[in-house]
């Protein structure tokens, strides 16, 4: 299988059940054959369907592989053998608009081909920012807290969103085109983990707020220097390890000793509102969709 993947670029089809013949629990046998094999460039196998071991271990192994769309499938795979059966009846009462479906099915690749379907039936561009593309990922973040969308599900949806809203905003009039308040991204100094503090900028951009993200390992002087020079009203803060969280309190405290007027949110794995109020922040978001709703409660209070 690798010689013919590799070395001739040929796609490959075998079948599973000879190589555990005479063996007993033939299916464990023929599952991690599937793995090893589809690790090695096999295309296609034949197989028992109703096999559920056996088609989990694919799909599994699809998403290891890292091939395209696999981690949505994945889930949406494993969703059938969940006791949850809130997700197909939620689904099933979401509006039929196309834009709005792309969105929250995360359709990454066709939302340009259905925002232009929707431009040529005459819908305006602000239009189908405010009743399509903004709700359907208020709606994706909702089923991310509920639990029933998971973090590959939030990725997808926020990045079609994206791919939507760059569509529209060259079309859009000069006066819809207002941008809200600045936010400064950064995580903190000696931190190199960035995940998700780039899902919240996607998420807070596809929100109308203007990111400016100063990247990982930066220091508290920097990021403070930026947003007065920028005007940031509010700075947003990541960490992921206990050895770099008290770096956010160094910000914290360079915000009060500067006079700055940003308000500072933390968020990262060993962040919580706890630590949040114990360093002076002025908030705490446990996930991306949770901090444009924090962002948005800050400056409306201001």
């Amino acid at each position: 299988i690798a010689y013919c993947h590799d070395e001739l670029g040929l796609a490959t089809v075998c079948g599973l059940s000879n190589i555990s013949f005479g063996l007993p629990q033939r299916s464990y046998v023929n599952a991690a054959f599937l793995t090893m094999a589809m690790a090695k460039g096999l295309t296609m196998a034949i197989a028992n369907p109703s096999q559920d071991l056996l088609m989990h271990t694919a799909f599994a192994s699809d998403l290891l592989l890292h091939k395209p769309a696999s981690d949505t499938a994945y889930i949406e795979h494993m969703a059938a053998f969940t006791d949850d059966q809130a997700a197909p009846a939620k689904a099933a009462k979401e509006p039929g608009d196309p834009v709005y479906q792309a969105v929250l099915k995360g359709n990454r690749e066709k939302i340009g081909v259905i925002v232009d379907q929707a431009l040529a039936e005459g819908r305006q561009p602000k239009e189908i920012i405010e009743t399509s593309l903004i709700p359907a990922i208020n709606q994706v973040g909702k089923y991310f807290e509920d639990q029933t969308y998971f973090l590959p599900q939030l990725i997808a949806s926020a990045e079609a969103m994206e791919k939507g809203i760059a569509r529209l905003t060259p079309l859009l009039s000069a006066d819809a085109k207002d941008q809200k308040a600045t936010v400064i991204l950064a995580t903190v100094e000696g931190d190199i983990h960035d995940i998700g503090k780039n899902l919240v900028a996607l998420m807070l951009r596809n929100y109308g707020y203007r990111v400016l993200d100063l990247g990982k390992d930066v220091s508290a002087e920097k990021i403070v220097a930026a947003a007065a020079k920028e005007g940031a009203a509010i700075i947003g803060l990541s960490a992921l390890m206990t050895t770099t969280m008290m770096r956010m309190k160094d910000v914290v405290d360079c915000v009060r000793e500067k006079g700055c007027s940003s308000k500072v949110i933390i968020g990262g794995a060993v962040t919580t509102q706890s630590f949040a109020d114990e360093i002076g922040a002025d908030g705490y978001s446990g996930d991306a969709a949770s901090a444009v709703t924090l962002v948005d409660h800050l400056l409306e209070n201001q």
